[in-house]
């Protein structure tokens, strides 16, 4: 009988992974996946149909699990990609949307756009709505962003999204200031459920970290043990370029200046602090992986390779990773996965991971790794 998860060992913590569970698969592009619970064992995985282009509205899949992530089926398609969402009942979440609109034409410090309300219909099918947004009050003109035929501002929502002390709610956005060379990171805040977001602090600032090609922008943001919340944040691609971080003692309205993420690399960070005092951060670029920090601060993190976990248990090799990927080298060509990963609490000492494994690189399924991209996820505990 084939194992059913695996235990890793680390300098006082365990970390035990299940056997990986298929979400989907198709041709063309299938990729970018993220995670969103709407109630207990009820939970969606997004993942992106498009190309990775500036392009307004992202084309998703959305595939939903009632057995907290055992099993998987597809619920329906949607118009408008956002890698973060709110539960507003049992039964409907608010998906953000990503890229964003001047509110009126020439606005450069006030951005709308088109979310998504995704409902049950009570008998297991779901509806999918717009849900209009607004990003108000940024501190200086931003940027504009490159689409083809229509007026956007570089301004991008990534972070996830969490409850503050005052009922309002907290996320982070990434955003370019006009004239600016790189991306600063933005904290927001919204007292109506998820609808209007007004702005509250800058988190990372690219003039913190000028030797990083991108500047902060892609984040994820958590609530440690002692109140705090920790930011981390992507600064570059590839393996020199740490995850760096910021910490706020007031809820998100001032922070500390940019430091490294020691030893954790480099593209969309995923960040979970779970009920056991245990904090998850996860990605890659190049490879894929989990790192456990377990000294309520997010100073010292001990690394588990995913890609080495997802070969060591996927029955069908030709689903595996290349050698190449696993170590991190970063030579495989063309590349295996985004990297990108989603990740979300389902228990006091559980979370969640999803992430992609690739037909053929940036260019759509097939390829020569195979006809179609495959989205898989697996359940982890953590334990002391």
């Amino acid at each position: 009988m084939s194992k059913i998860h695996e235990r890793y060992g680390l300098n006082g913590l365990e970390v035990q992974i299940e056997a990986p569970v298929e979400v989907g698969r198709a041709a063309g592009h299938f990729w970018f996946s993220t995670l969103h619970p709407m109630s207990p064992g009820h939970l969606f995985c997004e993942v992106v149909r498009s190309a990775d282009v500036a392009q307004g509205k992202w084309p998703s899949s959305l595939f939903h699990s009632s057995d907290g992530g055992r099993s998987w089926n597809h619920a329906l398609d949607i118009e408008s990609y956002g890698a973060a969402s709110l539960p507003l009942s049992s039964d409907s979440l608010l998906f953000m949307p990503y890229e964003l609109w001047p509110m009126t034409p020439g606005d450069k410090r006030n951005a709308r756009a088109d979310g998504t309300l995704v409902e049950s219909d009570g008998r297991g099918g779901y509806s999918a709505t717009p849900a209009p947004m607004k990003f108000l009050g940024f501190p200086h003109d931003l940027d504009d962003y490159p689409v083809r035929e229509v007026a956007e501002i570089a301004l991008l929502t990534n972070g996830n999204i969490l409850a503050t002390k005052d009922g309002r709610h907290l996320t982070t956005l990434y955003g370019k200031a006009a004239g600016d060379p790189k991306w600063n990171v933005y904290a927001v805040t919204s007292p109506d459920g998820g609808r209007t977001w007004e702005f509250l602090s800058m988190v990372g600032e690219w003039k913190d970290v000028p030797e990083q090609p991108e500047g902060p922008d892609e984040s994820n943001t958590a609530r440690l043990p002692d109140g705090r919340l920790l930011c981390v944040y992507r600064v570059g691609s590839g393996r020199t370029h740490l995850y760096h971080k910021s910490y706020s003692r007031d809820e998100g309205t001032t922070w500390t200046k940019a430091t490294p993420v020691q030893e954790a690399w480099s593209v969309e960070p995923q960040l979970v602090r779970l009920e056991n005092g245990l904090i998850l951060l996860t990605g890659g670029r190049p490879g894929l992986f989990l790192w456990v920090c377990g000294d309520g601060e997010g100073n010292t993190w001990q690394r588990v390779n995913l890609a080495e976990h997802h070969n060591a248990m996927v029955r069908d090799p030709a689903l595996r990773y290349d050698p190449a990927f696993c170590e991190a080298s970063g030579k495989e060509k063309p590349a295996l996965s985004t990297s990108y990963t989603g990740m979300k609490a389902v228990g006091p000492d559980e979370a969640l991971v999803s992430y992609d494994r690739l037909g053929n690189g940036w260019s759509p399924a097939p390829g020569p790794w195979g006809k179609e991209s495959v989205v898989f996820t697996v359940r982890i505990r953590a334990t002391r």
